[in-house]
């Protein structure tokens, strides 16, 4: 009986260790799915738990994995391998809220744990809370020297328009990893914007000598050329790009606008209606392309592109005529005694703007004759507009005014009318 007994236990322990095997095969092997079949039939542990919920998570079902991580950091919180893998996977399955939350619950448990600092300075920028990143990141720098961390300290003090600084931080990217071009490219972008042309070239110039390949260094140094005047070198830079497969609007329009700029017409007006065709919106592009092409013998067609550019600039009427309502609005509802003279006349003033660029706008002649003559007391004035007002009647009864609210006003101007002549009379003959 005793040997009986001896063989069961050896036999349950050979299956279980070809069970293990079984397991261990399958994860060897990247069989996530196999491996939670396996690990589902042996008796439930914290370790099979875990081993579990990791394999769920590598097969991207991280619900599946959250509930199991979940159960474990309940039992124990400062089972902080399970805390890390259950943030890992709210992060991956776009909950970042709840992610920060047990990022901070293992960086508490482990304060100086670069992994857990790193990780909770990860969450925070995703959730583009970039005060608290930067706290974090300097807090970081301040035990720790890491120089991966000055470009995502830039990057937070561009998303808070702190532009000296984020200069400032990603030259110290750069002066710790040259290679960066990333950041190189995000502080050419500051350059660009702020017309620092000199840093730009020189810059960019540098990262050349070590990488002549970069498509993005090599567009920004041909564009700092182009703006610093330096035409010839730009046409150079940019049209290796092109001469590469570049088609960018970017390189089209800087190679465009420097060809025109030295006088080579034809080449420019091609370059920018490559670049016209990618982005119509531009409206310096409308006055260089406009005037290659008038240049290069397409005159019709570069009076055409300049009359449209024109037109960008120039608001339509139904917009304008918008602004002015408003603007007159708003000096109507000004109720200051000392300026009442200055505002009424400025709200005369955009009213009659309202009726040059609405016609049918039959009101602003209105508005226009009643402040004449109720709030500033000139009967002449208030005569002339309201005799205009009453010139936009119509002449049928079956003509409708397009505006139905002028309509109900010229009885009553009609009648006013009558009033004001009677009044001005009155006046002639006191006199």
């Amino acid at each position: 009986m005793k040997y009986i007994f001896i063989s069961i236990l050896l036999f349950c322990s050979c299956i279980l260790q070809a069970q293990n095997n079984a397991i261990q095969t399958a994860l060897k092997n990247y069989d996530y799915e196999s491996a939670i079949k396996l690990i589902s039939k042996e008796k439930a542990s914290p370790e099979l738990d875990f081993l579990k919920a990791t394999c769920y998570k590598n097969i991207a079902r991280y619900n599946e994995a959250i509930i199991l991580l979940e159960e474990l950091v309940v039992k124990d919180v400062s089972n902080i391998q399970a805390v890390n893998e259950l943030a890992d996977c709210y992060q991956l399955s776009g909950n970042y809220r709840e992610a920060k939350t047990y990022y901070f619950l293992a960086l508490q448990s482990a304060p100086s744990s670069r992994f857990a600092q790193l990780n909770y300075l990860n969450i925070t920028v995703k959730l583009k809370e970039w005060n608290q990143a930067l706290q974090q990141a300097h807090s970081i720098l301040q035990s720790d020297s890491l120089p991966a961390l000055y470009p995502v300290i830039g990057d937070c003090f561009v998303q808070l328009s702190r532009m000296d600084s984020a200069e400032y931080y990603y030259n110290m990217g750069m002066n710790s990893n040259p290679d960066d071009y990333n950041t190189l490219g995000k502080l050419c972008k500051i350059y660009l914007n702020i017309g620092n042309y000199d840093d730009l070239i020189a810059s960019t110039n540098r990262f050349i000598l070590s990488d002549s390949s970069n498509q993005v260094i090599n567009q920004y140094n041909g564009i700092g050329l182009s703006m610093n005047k330096n035409y010839d070198r730009a046409i150079y830079r940019l049209n290796k790009l092109v001469q590469q497969g570049d088609s960018s609007f970017l390189t089209n329009y800087y190679l465009g606008a420097s060809c025109f700029s030295t006088g080579d017409y034809m080449t420019a007006y091609e370059r920018l209606s490559s670049a016209f065709r990618m982005d119509s919106t531009n409206q310096n592009l409308y006055y260089f392309l406009g005037k290659s092409a008038i240049y290069s013998g397409y005159k019709q067609k570069g009076i055409q592109i300049l009359i449209n550019g024109v037109n960008k600039l120039i608001p339509k009427d139904s917009e304008l005529f918008n602004y002015y309502l408003n603007i007159a609005h708003g000096y109507a509802s000004i109720f200051n005694e000392e300026d009442r003279i200055f505002n009424k006349a400025q709200e005369i003033k955009y009213r009659k703007l309202c009726y040059t660029c609405n016609p049918d706008y039959k009101l602003a002649l209105y508005n226009i004759a009643e402040i004449y003559d109720t709030s500033l007391n000139n009967k002449e004035e208030a005569l002339n507009y309201y005799n205009q007002f009453m010139a936009t009647r119509p002449k049928a009864k079956e003509n409708i005014p397009k505006d139905p609210q002028a309509a109900s006003y010229y009885n009553v101007v009609e009648n006013r009318i009558h009033e004001i002549k009677a009044e001005m009379g009155s006046e002639k003959k006191k006199k």
